[in-house]
């Protein structure tokens, strides 16, 4: 009898102590539900619970992919009249976020598209029509072009456009992290890519929230 008292016992000292658990994970679930997505984006990632972090880590791409941005001035855009832009870099826009990356798969896939023989071909020299996507809420769209160049500048340009914008990014390939992203750039408008290092491949990306449909892009040297 005394043992089975004692068993009792235990199990409802055991259920005291778990109790307080149950109920701060309840707590914390309802919290973090409750969130705008722009709150959430704000959240401390390390700190959130794991089920919560791909969800914190979607929100912010939304409102990073919402403006445009620089990593170490290596992007910067010309509207049609030719008024140059420069862009704010990401670290002051965002700090303490990390530059959203490709995922490795898809990285890793995008490296094997430049055409390689016993040296890289060092120019980007692309003319074509491009199918321009509505972006994703969570993520940049991939690149249609991959390349390597050892020129000053590589130029990406929206010649002609199924609607009356579009957006517009640099990857670097090599690391998977973005360098720069331009939103809501006109026909004509020019988005340009400087501190190239030749041994590092790019892409380059577009996507639009205007008309989608297919696009005369170009991306070239100089």
């Amino acid at each position: 009898m005394k043992k089975k008292s004692l068993f009792v016992f235990s199990a409802l000292a055991l259920l005291l102590l778990l109790t307080p658990s149950f109920a701060l994970a309840s707590n914390q679930q309802n919290y973090f539900a409750s969130l705008s997505e722009e709150k959430l984006a704000y959240q401390d990632v390390d700190a959130a619970p794991t089920e919560w972090k791909d969800d914190i880590l979607n929100a912010r791409n939304s409102i990073i992919y919402s403006t445009s941005w620089t990593v170490d001035g290596q992007v910067g855009y010309e509207l049609p009249d030719g008024m140059l832009v420069e862009l704010p870099e990401f670290s002051d826009l965002f700090p303490g976020w990390d530059v959203p990356k490709l995922k490795e798969d898809v990285r890793k896939e995008q490296l094997t598209k430049p055409q390689t023989y016993d040296f890289h071909t060092l120019a980007a020299n692309y003319v074509g029509f491009v199918y321009l996507f509505e972006p994703s809420n969570s993520g940049a769209s991939l690149p249609f072009y991959t390349f390597y160049s050892s020129a000053n500048r590589v130029t990406m340009i929206g010649d002609s456009l199924p609607g009356t914008s579009y957006n517009a990014g640099f990857t670097n390939l090599n690391t998977g992290s973005d360098v720069g992203y331009a939103n809501n750039l006109p026909q004509g408008g020019k988005l340009y890519l400087t501190k190239l290092n030749s041994n590092t491949a790019y892409g380059a990306r577009a996507s639009t929230y205007s008309t989608t449909g297919y696009a005369q892009m170009s991306v070239v040297d100089g």
